[in-house]
């Protein structure tokens, strides 16, 4: 798989509904685990799953504690799209340069090499999801526990619009009275949205019938982008899609909650809300086409059990994941464990399930790495059908 922009790639057309990743948030430990978070996660990630885990009395501390990068990118190409417009590009120019210098033989050449690319992208599509965060979480308080976040996150698919057009001209063409070349009918499109947020978690604790119980709120400044970039075929580049003439954005203000509840030592049930307010946007018109890109209230249940060294943990979206309008979202279901196998290094495994069928499910494993008390270093690997590979990387320090 040919990676030409760390946003790129994602699987679908817009009649078959796309192949999202998702997720949101990029976090090693939890994507390890398969992305499961709202009741497992530690007080690094609460502010970007479920603020209420800061006040959980296991996971405070004293220390500073600085998330300063966590990185992901998850993707698949499995048609080999990207690749394919290149060479639609390559044999275009090489055929109106043989048209222009009436070379026969080069016409018939390029003619069949252009229609064979043209016909191998019928169908094609790839997809692509990136994400960039930062935390600051401040030393515990028996009043109020805090974390100042900020992150950025981008997903969107690309597709191939081959028209009959095109296809018929090219088999037709006369190389001794060849036609002037115009841009192909057909086109190559991308469709992607980013969420860019920066807010301050706050959580408090409580005891219920004698069961702990913390709540937690984010309020944030929330920053949109979508694009919305199609071209001819032979002018597709990818590294376009972020032009200005393709680029829509616009700010405002979001709020996320959550809870989480320990009915008995070692296990937790979480449930969050994640941008509980609503906000819609439209995407520019390109080539007659425009989507209205939407940011909507998401909601996810959790579990997690800790014993000894062992941790399981389970999350269910309770609503679907609908990023554009017009296109079908995904519901997942997330399932994950981790072992401490010593004092400096914990194993973990996870999967994630879309309940919708619309995406891949995905396989990951991680790893996480003390280096003594300051510093620690997360790595996690993601993999599924249809060639879909990713991974997230993330240093913490802890003073």
């Amino acid at each position: 798989m040919k990676l030409k922009m760390l946003a790129l790639l994602c699987a679908t057309t817009l009649s078959c509904g796309p192949l999202w990743a998702g997720q949101d948030v990029y976090e090693a430990r939890t994507d390890a685990m398969g992305g499961a978070g709202v009741a497992a996660g530690d007080r690094m990630v609460a502010g970007f799953i479920n603020p209420a885990l800061l006040s959980l009395t296991e996971r405070q501390s004293e220390d500073v504690s600085l998330l300063l990068p966590t990185l992901g990118a998850d993707g698949a190409d499995k048609d080999k799209m990207v690749d394919k417009f290149d060479d639609v590009q390559d044999n275009y120019d090489a055929l109106e340069l043989a048209i222009d210098n009436r070379d026969v033989e080069g016409m018939l050449h390029y003619r069949d090499q252009l229609l064979g690319n043209l016909q191998s992208l019928v169908g094609n599509s790839a997809y692509a999801s990136a994400g960039l965060g930062f935390a600051v979480v401040l030393p515990s308080s028996k009043r109020m526990s805090v974390a100042v976040i900020a992150k950025t996150y981008l997903d969107g698919f690309a597709l191939a619009d081959i028209r009959a057009s095109d296809l018929l001209l090219l088999s037709t063409l006369d190389p001794l009275n060849p036609p002037a070349l115009d841009d192909l009918s057909s086109q190559g499109r991308v469709i992607a949205g980013a969420v860019s947020d920066v807010g301050v978690a706050l959580s408090s604790g409580f005891t219920v019938a004698n069961m702990p119980l913390t709540v937690g709120i984010t309020p944030k400044l929330q920053r949109l982008d979508t694009f919305n970039y199609a071209v001819s075929a032979n002018n597709f580049d990818v590294n376009d899609f972020d032009s200005d003439d393709y680029r829509n954005d616009d700010t405002g203000f979001n709020l996320d909650v959550g809870v989480a509840l320990q009915p008995m030592p070692g296990l937790t049930v979480g449930l969050s809300g994640r941008n509980l307010v609503k906000q819609d946007m439209q995407t520019m018109v390109s080539e007659g086409q425009q989507l209205t890109y939407q940011i909507k209230p998401m909601v996810t249940a959790g579990i997690a059990y800790e014993w000894r060294t062992v941790m399981l943990t389970s999350d269910i979206d309770l609503t679907e994941n609908n990023k554009f309008a017009e296109l079908e979202g995904p519901k997942y279901w997330r399932v994950g464990g981790e072992v401490k196998a010593t004092d400096w290094l914990a194993l973990r495994l996870g999967y994630r399930q879309d309940l919708n069928d619309v995406t891949t499910d995905i396989y990951s494993v991680g790893t996480g790495i003390a280096i003594g008390k300051f510093f620690r270093l997360d790595l996690t690997g993601m993999f599924g059908s249809d060639n879909a590979i990713g991974g997230a990387l993330q240093t913490s320090y802890h003073f």
